[in-house]
């Protein structure tokens, strides 16, 4: 697949991402996002458990857009934990778990949930169009952003915050962000459906292997078939 350069190009300030097209911004990300966090409500309370609100934790970080969660609470643990509710249009991402040893789990939240401890939501404000820019920014630098945002000296992987907010995130305008949000959405589209066509192909070829295994085995080869010498 070939892509256009543009015509003109600038430092981005960053040595690993170095130079993005000349008309976009490039801001530390704590101008563009409000960060919030999670938390654990007291699973001794049963008030707070077993509601209607999705409680996002990492395991729960398999698809791009979230909605709905393994576990769940209460309007209650809402106002009385450390967790809180956020809107829909959120970028989740993972902060503290083993997975970060090679991936960054990332998703959008298409109906309200709650966080737990390991997870940060970012609220692109001003500019929430930015949220599935940032989200295919984060797939597509995902081993450079390992080495820029993971916690030195942490016995589990974790993302230190003030890298996450220190990031300079490059920025193109928004008709533009749109139009590239829409190519990539595609272009994952079809490329998911190459990968699920090759995963059935892969257990179909793994049903024939054992099958052909298990005849041998249990009811022997045809005396006249043509052997090669062992």
């Amino acid at each position: 697949m070939s892509l256009r350069p543009y015509a003109e190009y600038k430092d981005s300030g960053v040595a690993w991402l170095g130079e993005v097209p000349a008309h976009w911004e490039v801001k530390p990300l704590k101008y563009l996002v409000s960060f919030s966090g999670g938390g654990t409500p007291s699973r001794e309370n049963l008030d707070y458990w077993d509601g209607n609100i999705p409680w996002v934790s990492p395991k729960d970080m398999k698809q791009e857009r979230v909605t709905d969660a393994e576990e769940h609470i209460t309007e209650f643990a809402i106002k009385e934990s450390s967790t809180s509710l956020q809107k829909v249009g959120q970028v989740l991402i993972v902060v503290r778990s083993g997975i970060l040893k090679h991936t960054i789990p990332v998703a959008i939240n298409d109906v309200p949930v709650s966080l737990n401890q390991d997870m940060k939501a970012l609220d692109f404000k001003e500019k929430p169009w930015l949220s599935d820019f940032f989200l295919r920014w984060v797939q597509g630098n995902n081993d450079k952003l390992l080495n820029a945002w993971l916690k030195e000296g942490a016995t589990v992987e974790s993302v230190e915050h003030q890298y996450l907010a220190e990031t300079r995130f490059p920025t193109p305008p928004r008709s533009e962000a749109i139009q590239i949000i829409k190519f990539l959405d595609n272009e994952a589209t079809k490329i998911d459906a190459l990968i699920a066509e090759q995963e059935k192909l892969i257990a179909l070829l793994a049903e024939k292997r054992q099958a052909v295994i298990s005849h041998a085995v249990t009811k022997g080869l045809n005396p006249d078939a043509p052997m090669d010498a062992i």
